[in-house]
């Protein structure tokens, strides 16, 4: 009698269970999650490659920053020359400019690619000359963003990326940036594998 009467209060209980809590509608859940999360992913991809391939390309000076923060184990700090230009277009001290702005920096490409302010602009300019350029800014309480802050390498590469003197960007339609690549004073690009291999040919040569 006790067994009979055990088990339909067993069975009442489980008629109970919300219908998000059975194993069925769980996996569809975390099936359909992981699709969304396939699905942005991909996406991102797609313009990420799209912004390497079809975006101009433009060098832009490297700032100097706070030495104890430049190298961080795998990645430096970064700062722009083109970041304090725009401040003193704007006739504005970074430390005291606390209003939020955006808008474009027009830049005229010289013989190596280097983008030199030229203008400040409210919109995307579309009578643009030929050696020119907008990239969009954004200011947040007296902190500009023009592109990343940071580049990462590899573990031990480190030293290479000492000599970088520009960042190399490609620009998409929208004046983003995206950073490739890091260029050293001649106007190459940063190999560390490289920078190695020369490293130790001057020091066989030095030996010999």
């Amino acid at each position: 009698m006790n067994d009979k009467i055990l088990t339909k209060r067993l069975l009442k209980d489980t008629s109970k269970t919300h219908w998000l809590q059975k194993p069925a509608v769980t996996i569809i859940i975390a099936l359909l999650g992981l699709a969304l999360v396939l699905v942005v992913m991909t996406r991102n991809i797609i313009k990420y490659e799209n912004h390497l391939a079809t975006g101009d390309t433009v060098l832009l000076a490297l700032a100097p920053v706070d030495p104890r923060g430049f190298m961080q184990g795998d990645y430096m700090t970064l700062s722009y020359a083109l970041e304090r230009d725009v401040f003193a277009a704007l006739n504005k001290d970074p430390g005291s400019y606390p209003t939020n702005e955006e808008g474009y920096v027009i830049v005229a490409l010289d013989q190596h690619n280097v983008g030199q302010l030229v203008r400040l602009a409210a919109n995307q300019s579309k009578n643009l000359a030929s050696n020119e350029i907008a990239i969009y800014y954004r200011i947040r309480n007296g902190t500009m963003q023009l592109a990343t802050n940071a580049f990462f390498f590899q573990e031990g590469d480190g030293e290479a990326f000492e000599a970088a003197e520009y960042g190399l960007f490609r620009v998409n339609d929208k004046g983003e940036l995206l950073l490739t690549n890091l260029v050293d004073k001649d106007f190459k690009v940063i190999s560390p594998k490289q920078a190695h291999a020369e490293q130790i040919t001057t020091e066989q040569t030095a030996n010999d």
